[in-house]
C-alpha cells in the first residue's frame, strides 16, 4: 500500500512529451497532408472518370461519329470535311489530349447538332438541376430526421413498424412510377399544378417558375425519405441507448437537450454519409424525374445528347457531373472529420 501511495502521489519528474498534447507542427502536417491524399485521389477519379467517357463515347469510328451527327444521307464530302472540321482523322489518344485540355481551359468544344458552345447550353442547364437538388434536400433532411428520431423514441412499437414498413414500400418504388403517380394527382386530377415543367425555360413570374419545381422535387423527396430515415432510426437508436445518454437523464436534462444536443450530434457521422449518398444520388438519378416532368435541367439534356449523337456533350456533362460527385464526396468527409471527435483529434 505504501508503495501504491508514494506511487500515486509522488511528483512525475520523468514525464516525457507523450505524456502531454501532441505537438502543433506536426498535427498542423498531418492534417494537410491528408487533405492533399484526398485531393490527389479526387483528381485520379476524375482523371479516370475523363478517360472512361472519353473511350466509351468514341468506340466507333469517326466516320460512324460523323454519319451519327450529320445523317445517314450525308455525302461523301460533306463526311471527309466534317472528319477535317472536328479533326476526327487524328489519332484516339491525341483527340483525348486536346479535349481534356480544352475543357480545363473552358472551352468544352462546339455541339455538332446545335453549331453552338456547348458550355452555354450546360451551365443554365445544371443551374436548374443543382436548384431543384438543393430545394429537394433542403425539404428532406429536416423530415427525415424527424421521422427518425421519432422512430427511434418508440422502436418496437406499433408506430415504428408502421413507419417501418411505410418507408419500406416507397423506397421500393421506382422514381418514374412516384413521378406519374404525383403527375396524376395533383395535375390532371386536381389541377393545382403543370403538366410538366418545360414552360420554366420561358416562365416570366416567380410564382410559374416556382410550380415548375414542384412536383420534380416531391418525387425526389419522397425517393430520398425512406433511405435517410432507416439510415437515421438505426444511429438515433444507438445513440439513444449510449450510456453517456443514460448518464445526461440521470442529471436531469431535458428530453430535448438529450435528444439533440447529445444523441443526434453523435448520430451525425452516418447521416452525413447517407446525406451524401443521396446527393450524388439527386445528380444521378435527376435524370429519370427530368424526363418523367420535362424539366429543363441537365438530365433532360444528357439523354437528348445521347439521342441525337452529340457526343461533345455528353462528354462535357459527364465531366461535369463527376467532378460534382467527387467535390460531394469531399465535403461529406470533411464533415465526418468535423462531427467524430476521434477523427478530428487524429486530423
Amino acid at each position: 500500500m505504501a508503495r501504491s501511495d508514494d506511487r500515486s502521489s509522488g511528483p512525475r519528474a520523468e514525464a516525457g512529451p507523450a505524456d502531454g498534447p501532441a505537438p502543433r507542427g506536426p498535427r498542423r502536417f498531418a492534417r494537410a497532408r491528408t487533405i492533399l491524399k484526398q485531393a490527389a485521389s479526387a483528381l485520379l477519379t476524375l482523371f479516370v472518370i475523363s478517360v472512361v467517357t472519353f473511350a466509351a463515347t468514341n468506340v466507333r469510328s469517326p466516320e460512324d461519329i460523323a454519319r451519327q451527327a450529320l445523317g445517314r444521307e450525308t455525302t461523301e464530302e460533306q463526311l471527309q470535311a466534317y472528319l477535317q472540321a472536328r479533326k476526327l482523322d487524328d489519332p484516339v489518344h491525341v483527340r483525348y489530349v486536346r479535349w481534356l485540355g480544352g475543357f480545363v481551359r473552358g472551352d468544352w468544344g462546339t455541339s455538332a447538332v446545335t453549331n453552338r458552345p456547348v458550355r452555354g447550353d450546360i451551365l443554365p442547364r445544371f443551374e436548374k438541376t443543382l436548384i431543384l437538388s438543393l430545394v429537394s434536400l433542403l425539404i428532406a433532411l429536416p423530415i427525415s430526421i424527424a421521422i427518425a428520431v421519432y422512430m427511434a423514441r418508440r422502436v418496437g412499437t406499433g408506430r415504428d413498424f408502421t413507419l417501418l414498413i411505410g418507408t419500406v414500400v416507397v423506397a421500393a418504388l421506382p422514381e418514374f412510377v412516384v413521378g406519374i403517380g404525383l403527375l396524376m394527382l395533383f395535375a390532371v386530377t386536381l389541377g393545382w399544378l403543370p403538366v410538366d415543367s418545360s414552360g420554366l425555360a420561358f416562365a416570366t413570374t416567380f410564382s410559374a417558375q416556382a410550380k415548375a419545381y414542384v412536383l420534380p422535387a416531391m418525387t425526389l423527396v419522397l425517393a430520398m425519405v425512406p433511405y435517410i430515415v432507416r439510415i437515421g432510426r438505426a444511429a438515433a437508436r444507438e445513440a439513444l441507448a449510449a450510456p453517456y445518454v443514460q448518464a445526461a437523464l440521470l442529471r436531469g436534462l431535458s428530453r430535448r437537450s438529450i435528444t439533440w444536443d447529445h444523441a443526434m450530434r453523435n448520430a451525425a457521422v452516418p447521416l452525413v454519409n447517407a446525406v451524401a449518398i443521396n446527393v450524388v444520388y439527386l445528380l444521378s438519378g435527376v435524370i429519370v424525374v427530368e424526363n418523367v416532368f420535362a424539366f429543363p435541367g441537365i438530365g433532360q439534356l444528357l439523354v437528348q445528347a445521347i439521342g441525337a449523337g452529340d457526343t461533345t456533350m455528353v462528354q462535357s456533362i459527364a465531366l461535369v457531373m463527376g467532378a460534382m460527385f467527387i467535390l460531394i464526396s469531399l465535403a461529406a468527409d470533411t464533415l465526418v472529420v468535423y462531427f467524430n471527435p476521434r477523427l478530428k483529434a487524429a486530423a
